[in-house]
């Protein structure tokens, strides 16, 4: 039984892991986060929020500008990475702007 309680605060732990803080562009930081140090954190009630800082002006399908950051749309599940000038995506993933945007399927 105490094995049984200790997986099932494992599995737990695991999916409710936050976004780690990211760094901190300028002095502000996107709505949802707040001022740690050289970083934005999330609140609690925004742990779930996937935001990247912005790469030029625009920011990859299914997100959206927050100042210098973009915020992952609530109904989208893209993941996105930046991309530098004439790099190539990796397999599965395709261009957006100045990002690699992983397939969705």
């Amino acid at each position: 039984m105490h094995k049984l309680t200790l997986l099932a605060f494992l599995l737990l732990s695991v999916t409710t892991l936050a976004q780690t803080p990211i760094p901190r562009v300028g002095d502000s930081c996107p709505t949802g986060t707040y001022r740690s140090g050289d970083y934005c954190e999330p609140f609690k009630s925004s742990e779930d929020q996937v935001i990247i800082q912005r790469s030029g002006n625009d920011c990859p399908t299914g997100f959206y500008k927050s100042g210098n950051y973009c915020k992952r749309l609530a109904n989208s599940g893209r993941e996105a990475l930046p991309r530098e000038d004439g790099g190539k995506c990796p397999t599965g993933w395709y261009k957006s702007g100045q990002y690699c945007v992983k397939q969705e399927g």
